[in-house]
C-alpha cells in the first residue's frame, strides 16, 4: 500500500487491518481537514535534548532512545480527513455492497493513504453527480488549507477510532450525513493534486514471511512496535528469543528492522498463528485478551502493565494462568536491577519482614488525544502508579493488602495509602505536574526502624542509618529495563517458571480497587463500561484459536 507522508508518496507499507464490521475503501479524493496535534510525545530534535539524557540513559540507551524516535516521523502526521470512494471490502452484515461509490470522514490517518478502513457510521453512499470525475489511476488529493481551521464540523472526531471505546452518538452521525456532502461537493478538486495511483499492489495486511520451523532459539510474536518495544524488548530479548513476528496497527509505525521476519497490521492473532512466547505492548485493553491466548496455547506471555483492565478479565487470566502454569510475566522492571539486592541488605531485612514505603510520583501530562487517554484504557493512574505500588509489594513479599484507600484533591493530584497483613505501609502521590525534561520521575524512601533508603529516578541510591552513610551507587536509567528482559527472556529460553500466580492476582487486584476509588472520585459513572462494551462490539466473533 502507498502513503503520503512528508509530501512524498512512499510504498511498502502493510494495509491497515479490518475487522468484521469495517469497510476497504479505495480512495479516490482525499481532502485533509485539519492536522491533528496532541496525539503523540513528540521530543524536538535538539542537541540539548540529547544531553539532557546522555548522562542519564547513557551511550546505548540515548542510542536506542534516538533512533527509534528518529522513525516515528510518519507516524507523528496525522489528519482528519474527508473523501470519497470505491467500496472493495464489505463489512459483515453490512448496508454497502463492493463497487458502491461512498463519500467517508478519516478521523486518525496519514496525508493520503490510496486504501483506508473504516465502520459503517463514517461512511456515506453518495451520488456520482454530487462529485467530481474520477481520474483514471489518480487520487485527487486536497492537503489542509494555509489558514488553520479549528471547530469544524468534525471537531468531535478529532483522531477517533474504533479502538478508543468512544461511541459516535446519533447526534454525530446526523451532522457527518449533514456536512460530509456539503463539504465534498463544495471542495475545490479542479485545484487538487493528482497523485499517481497506477499499478496499486494487492490488497496485504502482512508483509514477509516465517521460515519453516527448525527447533533451536524460541520463537517470539510482539504486539506493540512502539517506542518502548523498539527500545526495551526487541534489543535486551534478542540473545535468548527470536522474535519473528510484529504486530502493529497503524501501518505508518512500521520500520522494517533486520531479524523480524514478518509484519501483520492485525490487532489480534492470525488463526492458527504460533510462537513460544508473546510479547505483549500494544493498546491496554488487548492486554488480558493476548496473554489468555498465549497461556491456553501453553507459550509465555509478557504482558506490559497493567495485565487486565477490570475483575472479569482478572478473573479469566486467573483461571487460565491455573491451566497453564505460571507463564506470565508482567513488565514491572522497579522488581529488577541491583537497588532491591542492596535495599534488603542495607535495612537488615529479609524478603517478606515488612518495608514502610513512600513515594512521590510524577508522570508526563499525557496529550490529548494519546491513547491512555481513551475511556476503554482506564485511568493515567491505573496505567502508571501500579510500578510503585507493586514494588511496595514485591519488597514485602506480596504480603497481602489489609486496608487501603484513595483521595484525589482538587489540583487531580491522587495521594494513596496501603496497609498490608505483614504491618508495612505505603503513602504515595501521584501528579502530572512536574519537569518533562527527562521523562517521568520518582521519589521512593524506603524505610525501617533506625534505616532508611531513597531512591531517586531510579539512577540514584543513598541508603543511611543512625551514625553514617551505608551506601551511595549511581547507575543508569535503562539498567533496571535491560536487567528485566534479559531475565526473562533467559527464564523462557530455559523453560523456567514466571511470576507466582500469586504475586499476579495481588498486584492486579489491588490495583483494580484503588482504581474503582478513583472512578467513583472522578464521577465517571460507568464510563469504562460503556466503553468496554463499545470497543469489543468490533472484535466479537473473531476467531483466532
Amino acid at each position: 500500500m502507498r502513503i503520503l507522508a512528508n509530501k512524498k508518496w512512499r510504498d511498502g507499507f502493510v494495509d491497515y487491518p479490518k475487522n468484521r464490521k469495517e469497510y476497504r475503501v479505495k480512495v479516490l479524493g482525499f481532502k485533509n481537514l485539519e492536522k491533528l496535534e496532541n496525539v503523540y510525545h513528540i521530543r524536538p530534535k535538539s542537541l540539548r535534548l540529547l544531553l539532557n539524557y546522555f548522562p542519564v540513559m547513557g551511550l546505548e540507551g540515548t542510542f536506542y532512545k534516538t533512533w527509534s524516535r528518529l522513525r516515528e516521523d510518519y507516524r507523528n502526521e496525522k489528519y482528519i480527513s474527508c473523501g470519497f470512494g470505491e467500496i472493495i471490502e464489505t463489512a459483515q452484515d453490512g448496508s454497502f455492497s463492493v463497487g458502491d461509490l461512498v463519500g467517508f470522514l478519516a478521523p486518525w490517518h496519514p496525508a493520503l493513504a490510496e486504501r483506508i478502513v473504516l465502520p459503517e457510521n463514517l461512511i456515506l453512499k453518495i451520488d456520482r453527480s454530487d462529485l467530481p470525475q474520477p481520474h483514471a489511476n489518480k487520487i485527487l488529493h486536497l492537503p489542509v488549507s494555509g489558514q488553520k481551521t479549528e471547530g469544524g464540523w468534525w471537531k468531535d472526531l478529532l483522531a477517533w477510532s474504533v479502538y478508543s471505546g468512544v461511541a459516535v452518538s446519533p447526534e454525530i452521525q446526523k451532522k457527518i450525513s449533514d456536512c460530509l456532502v456539503k463539504e465534498l461537493k463544495n471542495a475545490h478538486w479542479a485545484g487538487a493534486e493528482a497523485i499517481d495511483a497506477l499499478d496499486p499492489k494487492p490488497i496485504s495486511e502482512t508483509k514477509g514471511s516465517l521460515p519453516k520451523a527448525e527447533g533451536g532459539k524460541k520463537t517470539g510474536i510482539l504486539f506493540g512496535y512502539g517506542n518502548y518495544a523498539k527500545i526495551n524488548i526487541i534489543p535486551y530479548t534478542r540473545p535468548f528469543v527470536d522474535i519473528q513476528t510484529v504486530h502493529e496497527i497503524d501501518p505508518t509505525e512500521i520500520f522494517l528492522e533486520q531479524r523480524i521476519q514478518k509484519w501483520d497490521s492485525s490487532p489480534i492473532p492470525r488463526k492458527g498463528e504460533k510462537a513460544d512466547a508473546y510479547f505483549i505492548a500494544t493498546y491496554n485493553h488487548f492486554h488480558a485478551l493476548l496473554a489468555i491466548h498465549a497461556l491456553n496455547q501453553g507459550a509465555y506471555a509478557l504482558v506490559e502493565k497493567p495485565a487486565v483492565n477490570d475483575y472479569e478479565e482478572l478473573d479469566e487470566l486467573e483461571a487460565a494462568l491455573k491451566k497453564s502454569g505460571p507463564r506470565l510475566f508482567i513488565g514491572f522492571q522497579k522488581r529488577y536491577g541491583p537497588f532491591n539486592k542492596w535495599a534488603l541488605k542495607d535495612l537488615g531485612v529479609r524478603h517478606g519482614e515488612p518495608i514502610f514505603y513512600n513515594s512521590i510520583v510524577y508522570e508526563l501530562k499525557q496529550p490529548e488525544f494519546f491513547w491512555y487517554n481513551w475511556p476503554v484504557s482506564r485511568s493515567t493512574f491505573y496505567a502508571n502508579a501500579c510500578h510503585q505500588i507493586d514494588h511496595f509489594l514485591y519488597l514485602n513479599n506480596f504480603s497481602k493488602p489489609k486496608d487501603f484507600d484513595l483521595k484525589l484533591l482538587s489540583d487531580n493530584t491522587i495521594v494513596t495509602w496501603i496497609e498490608l497483613e505483614n504491618g508495612a505501609t505505603l503513602t504515595s502521590t501521584f501528579s502530572e505536574k512536574g519537569s518533562p525534561r527527562i521523562g517521568p520521575k520518582d521519589v521512593v524512601e524506603l524505610k525501617v526502624t533506625g534505616k532508611i533508603v531513597r531512591i531517586l529516578d531510579a539512577t540514584h541510591y543513598t541508603s543511611e542509618d543512625t551514625k553514617r552513610i551505608i551506601r551511595k551507587e549511581k547507575v543508569l536509567k535503562p539498567t533496571s529495563y535491560k536487567d528485566m528482559y534479559k531475565t526473562i527472556a533467559r527464564k523462557i529460553a530455559n523453560n523456567e517458571p514466571g511470576d507466582s500466580i500469586d504475586s499476579v492476582i495481588t498486584s492486579t487486584k489491588i490495583m483494580l480497587d484503588l482504581e474503582e476509588k478513583l472512578q467513583r472520585a472522578k464521577g465517571w459513572g460507568d464510563r469504562y463500561a460503556r466503553a468496554k462494551k463499545e470497543f469489543s462490539k468490533y472484535f466479537e466473533g473473531e476467531n483466532y484459536s
